[in-house]
């Protein structure tokens, strides 16, 4: 089963509009169909040059093998700042298979569904980018995975992951991918046509700040579904730390 991208155009007249629903293995025509874009495509007139999205071909488990599933599956992102549980996600039947709490000591724990920790991460201090690190399990296990940088494009943001075996992070591991352009978000490999997961959700340029925000995003088949999780939870960090009173 392919993850569908929904792909998005300007129109002068309407809101954004999906015009095409596109399988992830079949090529984009359009000179504007492709969600990602390199950093030189950023500032592209013509926008991104074609490619041909595919699943990933070996399984990509990050916080563990356990989380990966050989099928696509659905998952339902939940925000509300309102309650304990400040992020919830669940499966296709409504079941929480991951959550996180209001922050404890500067760190958030993303737990499973029998409150065991899964992964904590943290804001770095005195970063540009704001940057987040994250730990396996409980963060006094001191057992980094991954680091993740917020750039801004002209017409993107971008959350480039960065593997804790990456040390000199000259080029990214993965990518979330917020694409201003098209409305689109993905998540992709370092060869950038490797889909990871595809967010359903509309971005914008809007700066305001929801308590309440809910989504779904389908994860491609022998993907780390907790890997994916935390990088959604970071990305909301991040694309709203800026913002007084949004991190608790």
């Amino acid at each position: 089963m392919s993850i569908l991208t929904k792909v998005f155009r300007n129109n002068p007249y309407k809101s954004l509009t999906p015009i095409q629903i596109y399988p992830v293995s079949r090529t984009m025509t359009s000179p504007t169909a492709s969600p990602c874009y390199s950093s030189d495509d950023d500032w592209s007139r013509r926008g991104t040059p074609d490619r041909v999205f595919k699943e990933p071909e070996y399984p990509i488990a990050v916080v563990d093998q356990k989380y990966c599933s050989n099928c696509a599956i659905q998952l339902m992102f939940e925000k509300d700042n309102k309650v304990e549980d400040k992020f919830k996600i669940s499966d296709d039947d409504g079941n929480i298979v991951f959550k996180a709490r209001k922050k404890k000591s500067g760190y958030r724990v993303m737990v499973d569904e029998s409150d065991q920790p899964v992964v904590s991460f943290t804001s770095k201090r005195l970063s540009m980018h704001r940057r987040r690190q994250a730990y396996k399990g409980d963060h006094h296990e001191h057992h980094k995975i991954f680091t993740v940088k917020k750039t801004r494009g002209r017409k993107s943001l971008r959350y480039d992951v960065y593997m804790a075996s990456n040390m000199t992070e000259s080029t990214f591991n993965y990518r979330v991918y917020d694409n201003f352009k098209d409305g689109t978000s993905i998540i992709f490999a370092q060869d950038k046509v490797t889909v990871l997961a595809q967010l359903h959700t509309q971005v914008t340029k809007q700066k305001d700040v929801k308590k309440e925000e809910k989504f779904s995003v389908s994860v491609s088949p022998n993907v780390d579904k907790a890997f994916v999780s935390a990088l959604l939870i970071i990305r909301e960090e991040v694309r709203k730390s800026r913002y007084k009173g949004y991190e608790s």
